[in-house]
């Protein structure tokens, strides 16, 4: 009988899990959908579309994708530190609260993304080795935007000290990245080539947490270090 009571626990937690992360990452996925549709709809085989496409980006990025992405990364954190609150109000809570801030940074990143995405597929030459430099470039910066995110969502910090940090947290911890890079690469190509029903399910908030989980305990790992080197 107990160990029927903890595996009903167990399953409990994780129903529990199941639809906090599914009812806010439904959320992010209906306010990023436009950004999707442009990436789905406007064909790039044509000057006009390549103008399209990159009005789209720089309009819907900053206002509506990465504000949603953001609030999903601070309700990640919330989760984590046994904050109790409904998680939809949880959510639209940390949405109000970020959204100016949010949406003031994500015009450089969907300006940065934006020049990435063109060079990678209208500017190679096919040679093998300025497409892995394209690719190592991308890869650095989705790092690099998933820790900026990150710690915009867990420190007070202005502008420019995390975008300093965000560099100097990619750059000095080559495992936080090798972890943000097999667990996000693995959630996106499970949803997008074996399993689409995640997209709107789970892909977005399951991202998220995965990835503030392991920026989370590299940043616990770093406080214990130091407080023993004060304490010794």
């Amino acid at each position: 009988m107990q160990e029927l009571n903890g595996m009903m626990g167990v399953f409990y937690t994780a129903s529990e899990w199941f639809l906090k992360l599914a009812t806010v990452n439904f959320i992010w996925f209906i306010m990023s959908l436009p950004l999707f549709a442009a990436f789905v709809v406007i064909d790039l085989s044509y000057a006009a579309g390549i103008v399209f496409f990159g009005a789209a980006v720089l309009l819907f990025t900053p206002l509506l994708f990465f504000p949603a992405t953001v609030a999903v990364f601070a309700t990640v954190r919330d989760w984590l530190l046994d904050r109790d609150s409904s998680s939809v109000k949880m959510y639209v809570n940390n949405l109000k609260t970020n959204y100016k801030e949010s949406m003031k940074m994500g015009v450089p990143f969907a300006a940065i993304w934006l020049i990435w995405y063109y060079g990678y597929f209208y500017f190679r030459t096919g040679s093998a080795s300025l497409d892995l430099l394209f690719l190592i470039l991308g890869l650095a910066l989705f790092v690099y935007t998933v820790n900026f995110l990150s710690i915009s969502v867990h420190y007070r910090m202005n502008t420019k000290e995390r975008l300093l940090n965000a560099f100097f947290v990619s750059t000095g911890s080559p495992l936080l990245g090798l972890i943000i890079l097999i667990s996000n690469g693995l959630l996106i190509w499970i949803s997008v080539s074996k399993l689409l029903v995640l997209l709107p399910l789970l892909t977005g908030s399951l991202s998220a947490f995965l990835s503030f989980t392991a920026f989370y305990s590299f940043t616990l790992r770093v406080k214990n270090k130091q407080e023993a080197k004060t304490s010794s």
